[in-house]
């Protein structure tokens, strides 16, 4: 039955910093964390091209577009604003970075799972991409408190993964209740590690004293 419920509910982000090799391959780092990820969108990019002939359609090809990974936060640590972002650090003050001219390309790996009513779960992994910098925007604090979110967009391309032939930008699995196994495939193929590797990077944000704590652990399954 479960596999006919929709998706209610988003889990949290996972991705790795892909470092390039000697030889032209990528090696994913450290896996990491986000939590409280409000929205997701995933725009594939495919037109249906048609040729005509005797006043009808004689074929129909598809073009693939590029992809994009659309993703809305309660907020974005800055630490993992650098890691995203390839922001530059300052040299002396602690958790303080700038957006340079000269920043390079970083390319990473995600997946992030949606989650159904029933426990279920749809993952998605993708496989290298490059996120933007994004827009900043604030308003003054009114009567009525409301939270802000921050934004972030990023374009992903083909590469050779475990468990595929052939090179691929995105993939999928599902994970009926109580099943890790899809998951754990999305996991092998995206950083080439378990599950059990993720280190957890933790946001805590009070509306009444406005401080927000950010904390990284390893996570033990």
């Amino acid at each position: 039955m479960g596999r006919y419920n929709a998706a209610t509910g988003l889990g949290k982000l996972y991705y790795a910093v892909l470092q390039e090799q000697p030889d032209g391959s990528v090696a994913p780092q450290a896996i990491k964390e986000i939590d409280y990820v409000k929205e997701m969108k995933v725009e594939f990019g495919e037109d249906l091209e048609k040729a005509y002939g005797s006043n009808k359609v004689a074929e129909i090809a598809k073009s693939a577009g590029e992809t994009q990974l659309s993703l809305t936060f309660h907020k974005l640590p800055i630490d993992v604003q650098k890691d995203l972002l390839g922001l530059v650090e300052h040299e002396s003050a602690a958790n303080t970075y700038g957006f340079g001219k000269s920043t390079g390309i970083t390319y990473t790996a995600v997946a992030i799972p949606r989650t159904m009513e029933d426990g279920s779960m749809e993952w998605f992994g993708f496989s290298k991409g490059v996120f933007t910098r994004p827009d900043k925007e604030g308003k003054t604090k009114e009567d009525k408190v409301e939270f802000g979110s921050d934004e972030i967009e990023g374009q992903f391309m083909e590469r050779k993964v475990d468990g595929f032939s052939e090179e691929l930008a995105v993939m999928m699995a599902y994970d009926p209740k109580g099943s890790t196994e899809g998951r754990d495939a999305v996991f092998q193929s995206m950083f080439s590690k378990g599950f059990e590797t993720v280190g957890t990077t933790t946001t805590t944000t009070t509306s009444t004293t406005s401080t927000t704590t950010t904390t990284t652990t390893t996570q033990a399954i």
